[in-house]
């Protein structure tokens, strides 16, 4: 269009140059005056048709770059909210029961490889973490969120159940038993409505399944559907309300209420029994202090195999997790005490140090023993882990006295009745 018009006022300009003599020859002075006065109208004509196309496609140009700009700008803004996280971690471990560490001064192996995504867009956020181990892998934990409103969430997929002390539950880096019998820190498959307002905070969930597969390469501990008892935790309803006092401050003590039910499959005799769970827990956070105290009582009333076929007493609950079967009293109560102190330092790149301790114990409602099947009757299983946590920049050390007492056989140590203790570090680096 641009070309039309220039060769237009070229052609205009060229008849213009040679038809002045001819007139000036053929007709008076006053037409010569009049038709060149016509020529120059159309000139401007022409000149203002084009200074009006300049400006029309200068408005489209300057509106496709505007709606190019938007675009981009809203991939950079989920860009920045997108974020890659991960963790990589050796560990050496001297256990006092093996007369290989006692021979050689322990062992130095690969921990874990973790790698992380999360991000979002508008109401819209999602994440995920994938986790590495020496021999099996999995999803740790992965979900697509929205935000319905400005106080209320809901997420789809395998996410945390909303029961106990929230994160953890726990203050260090091994667990406690809670945490290993499954009720705090465990990932289910379903969804759930997260509402925070004020110093209350509310959770619902429903789950479809424990996990993704009836396996025990998993990161929560559940009931393992692929095992000589063969129960699966299926359709399980979840509920926690919490409300904190001295909400925004520095010193917070959080009182929750926690429950979790609902069918429990045998994968074994096609039959369903049930399962229950509840606990109070105090979450409390003062300056430099960490406190974590909670109870927790739960039955489980499976419809297991015949013990002569499962080879499995009916006293227990054959749960598993990190690729790894142990068993928990069918019934009982588990209690958590957990203490923790932070302190900032300035030695070199060394930046906080971060010292606590976790006990934790459980009593069996029958006779339970954590080997043999179940058979037996041993004292009540008790874990305690006193350690220390360095932070440098990316980098991390925890340095671990673990000491257990019938510790559910989840260390390998002998259960015997006697206390026996594992000192391990593990460091790494976060990126």
């Amino acid at each position: 269009m641009k070309q039309r018009s220039f060769k237009a006022i070229g052609l205009t300009t060229t008849l213009f140059t040679l038809a002045t003599p001819a007139l000036a020859q053929q007709t008076s002075d006053a037409d010569v005056q009049r038709q060149l006065q016509e020529l120059r109208n159309r000139i401007q004509q022409l000149q203002t048709q084009l200074d009006e196309q300049k400006s029309q496609t200068a408005t489209t140009e300057s509106d496709q770059t505007r709606q190019l700009a938007e675009e981009n700008s809203q991939i950079l803004e989920a860009m920045k909210r997108t974020e890659i996280n991960g963790q990589l971690e050796f560990g050496s471990t001297f256990n006092d029961w093996s007369e290989r560490d006692k021979d050689t001064g322990g062992d130095l192996d690969f921990g874990k490889f973790n790698l992380g995504i999360s991000g979002g867009y508008d109401q819209f956020n999602y994440s995920l973490q994938y986790r590495f181990y020496n021999g099996y892998r999995f999803l740790q934990h992965g979900w697509l969120g929205y935000e319905v409103t400005r106080h209320d969430s809901v997420k789809l997929g395998l996410v945390q159940t909303p029961f106990g002390n929230m994160d953890y539950g726990y203050l260090g880096w091994y667990g406690n038993l809670p945490y290993l019998a499954g009720f705090n820190d465990n990932q289910n498959a379903g969804i759930k409505w997260d509402h925070s307002a004020g110093a209350w905070d509310t959770s619902l969930a429903f789950f479809k399944s424990d996990q993704l597969g009836d396996g025990n390469e998993h990161y929560g501990a559940n009931a393992v559907g692929d095992s000589a008892q063969g129960n699966s935790e299926e359709n399980q309803l979840a509920g926690r309300i919490a409300y904190t006092f001295g909400q925004g401050s520095d010193y917070t003590t959080e009182v929750n209420l926690s429950a979790k039910g609902g069918q429990l499959y045998n994968t074994r005799t096609g039959d369903s029994g049930d399962n229950w769970q509840a606990a109070v827990g105090l979450n409390g956070s003062y300056g430099n202090w960490r406190t974590q105290l909670q109870a927790t009582t739960y039955e489980y009333n499976p419809e297991n195999p015949a013990e002569s076929a499962s080879g499995i007493s009916d006293n227990v609950l054959q749960i598993g997790a990190f690729g790894f079967n142990y068993l928990i009293p069918a019934e009982g109560e588990t209690y958590s005490a957990s203490l923790a102190y932070s302190m900032d330092v300035n030695w070199g790149p060394v930046e906080n140090l971060y010292f606590y301790n976790d006990f934790s114990m459980m009593d069996a409602a029958d006779d339970y023993s954590p080997i043999n099947g179940g058979f037996g009757d041993m004292d009540d299983p008790m874990l305690n882990d006193l350690g220390m946590k360095v932070t440098a920049g990316p980098y991390y050390a925890w340095f671990d006295i673990v000491t257990n007492k019938n510790g559910l056989n989840y260390f390998g140590s002998p259960v015997d009745d006697n206390w026996h203790t594992s000192v391990q570090t593990h460091f790494g680096l976060t990126f």
